[in-house]
């Protein structure tokens, strides 16, 4: 652009016209070169994102197939920008320093965001969870919705969806409630200290035979947790599917309150005995 504004100043017409039309097909190339590269890039993208579809089939992680497909289109879109850069004749150098200097300003205007970024790619690639787990983190639980760059969606029991930022959860402490196939189920079962423990334990393995739910492979264990102030704590834990865990839980507490009362044995509760003294006066 200097050198045809110089030759416009001078006179030289001839030469500015022909600078100007070496610029001017430069551009339309350009141009031309954008408008196919962002067809092709169309196509491509389909056709990955096809290729990711039968990979999810066969059990990728849909937010992976997410990711990916966003990391193909940027960097086809980049390669884009950097051929169009050569045909204009534009230094990549001073491009990419320019670049450069801004991704280095924004990065650090975006630090929570990038660090967002960065767990979202660590989740992604490590897959702690999948869409679909049942997950416990920064005090908040709750089936996994989505999978996001950024956030991850959480779906609660009572249907509130949960945000939570990816730099936290790839830096904190996790659990993945839905990894393993099976859960044990742990209940605290209190009796008096005047009921028989043998025979509670006897009732509650009639309890567990009883329900189809239980796994007849896994034990079932009836144990002494602790002499309370007003009762014997009994542990019982027995193992279900994980799909079953809350029917399971639920269920059987409702029948260990129904066989105790039918089978006399008492449930305690605490007690507070309070005796008042003081002096009888004379009537006067």
């Amino acid at each position: 652009m200097k050198e045809f504004l110089q030759y416009l100043y001078k006179g030289d017409f001839p030469e500015a016209l022909a600078m100007f039309s070496s610029v001017a097909l430069r551009i339309v190339f350009a141009f031309v070169l954008w408008w196919i590269g962002r067809k092709l890039i169309r196509k491509l993208c389909a056709l990955i994102e096809k290729a990711l579809a039968v990979s999810q089939q066969k059990g990728m992680d849909s937010g992976l197939a997410k990711f990916l497909l966003s990391l193909c289109r940027v960097g086809m879109y980049t390669i884009l920008f950097v051929l169009m850069f050569e045909l204009l004749g534009l230094p990549i150098t001073s491009v990419a320093t320019i670049l450069g200097s801004a991704g280095l300003a924004i990065g650090l205007a975006l630090q929570g965001s990038l660090s967002n970024f960065a767990g979202g790619v660590l989740i992604l690639l490590t897959r702690p969870f999948r869409v679909g787990d049942y997950i416990v983190a920064s005090g908040l639980e709750g089936t996994v919705k989505d999978i996001g760059i950024c956030y991850t969606r959480l779906v609660t029991t009572d249907n509130r969806t949960v945000i939570l930022p990816n730099g936290s959860l790839a830096n904190s402490n996790l659990v993945n409630v839905s990894a393993e196939p099976t859960r044990r189920v742990d209940l605290t079962v209190p009796i008096s200290y005047d009921d028989d423990i043998r025979s509670v334990r006897a009732m509650l393995l009639e309890l567990a035979e009883a329900d189809e739910r239980l796994l007849k492979d896994k034990p079932v264990e009836v144990l002494v947790k602790e002499f309370g102030d007003s009762s014997v704590n009994l542990f019982f834990r027995f193992w279900v599917k994980k799909e079953d865990y809350w029917g399971a839980y639920f269920s059987m507490m409702e029948e260990i309150r129904y066989a105790m009362k039918e089978r006399g044995f008492t449930i305690p509760f605490q007690q507070l005995d309070v005796t008042i003294t003081g002096e009888k006066k004379d009537a006067q």
